[in-house]
């Protein structure tokens, strides 16, 4: 019977030939890379797929949220809170079907009373406008160029675009990091602070001249907002929330100006400025009366 003997082992057969760290690098890397991927798929997906969620139910998504706004301030008389209410709610009605906004996508304007000079549109066709803003211009018109451009995001299905991308980082990010997502108070912050690409306010700001033309016949004072914030930059004061995020506030003032010089009308538009009235203004409380021109640097 012959014998047996084992064969020689290889003892390199599982010694790999390359650096141990240089493979986990490597390793982290492709998995990073990877991980980015996935997120900035999901990122577009989700940016592509939100315009096709019904208009009703982004509202239905937006009513809880937004019924934290509007509580009313204890400061004014309930009256005159409802007044300036309508007032702005006509407004809009006015221009919605220059803006084109569709039956089925109802636009709902709140007042509040914050001092802050700002505007902002959320889900559902919410726009909501301080009081702040409003003291500071000197027409209707100025102000209607503002409203028509938070108008316009909403035609344009913009909140619900940038909550979609919003949702898909944080998903995302919660999911590889092990963290869990809630939907909490902390949803009014963030429908409040949805912020818009420059290519979208650049599109919303068009949108809102080619409203102010139909409805007014002219371009007068719709850049009096952005200069009069323009001059507040200059000066290093409080720069209102939702222009810090839109394009160079230069920018849009010579864009405005540029579009208000070719204008049929701009030689009269001055003279066909229509003014703010006198309940949308905050004058009792002892703030300064606005001036009657507009406010250059």
């Amino acid at each position: 019977m012959a014998s047996y003997e084992n064969p020689p082992v290889n003892h390199e057969v599982n010694v790999s030939g390359h650096s141990p760290l240089r493979e986990f690098l490597s390793l982290s890397l492709w998995l990073a890379l990877a991980v980015v991927t996935l997120v900035v798929a999901i990122f577009f997906g989700m940016r592509l797929l939100a315009p096709l969620v019904p208009f009703s139910w982004e509202r239905r998504m937006a009513d809880p949220v937004v019924a934290q706004f509007t509580k009313g301030s204890p400061e004014e008389p309930v009256g005159r809170q409802r007044q300036r209410q309508q007032w702005l709610q006509a407004l809009a009605d006015r221009l919605g079907p220059a803006l084109a906004v569709p039956q089925g996508m109802p636009i709902t304007v709140h007042w509040l009373p914050s001092r802050v000079p700002n505007a902002f549109a959320t889900l559902g066709g919410h726009v909501f406008i301080h009081q702040g803003l409003i003291d500071q211009v000197n027409s209707e018109n100025a102000l209607a160029m503002v409203m028509a451009h938070e108008i316009a995001h909403v035609r344009h299905r913009d909140p619900i675009v940038a909550l979609g991308g919003g949702v898909a980082v944080a998903l995302s990010v919660g999911v590889l990091m092990g963290g869990t997502t809630t939907v909490s108070g902390d949803a009014a912050q963030a429908v409040s602070q949805l912020h818009f690409s420059r290519r979208q306010e650049r599109a919303a700001d068009q949108a809102a001249l080619a409203a102010l033309r139909t409805t007014y016949g002219h371009l007068g004072d719709a850049e009096a907002f952005f200069q009069k914030m323009l001059c507040t930059e200059h000066g290093g004061g409080l720069t209102p929330e939702f222009l810090r995020t839109h394009p160079d506030t230069q920018a849009r003032v010579d864009a405005i100006v540029a579009a208000r010089r070719v204008d049929t009308y701009a030689v009269k538009a001055m003279h066909a400025l229509v003014q703010l009235p006198a309940f949308m203004r905050e004058e009792d409380k002892g703030m300064p009366k606005p001036a009657k021109n507009r406010v250059l640097c």
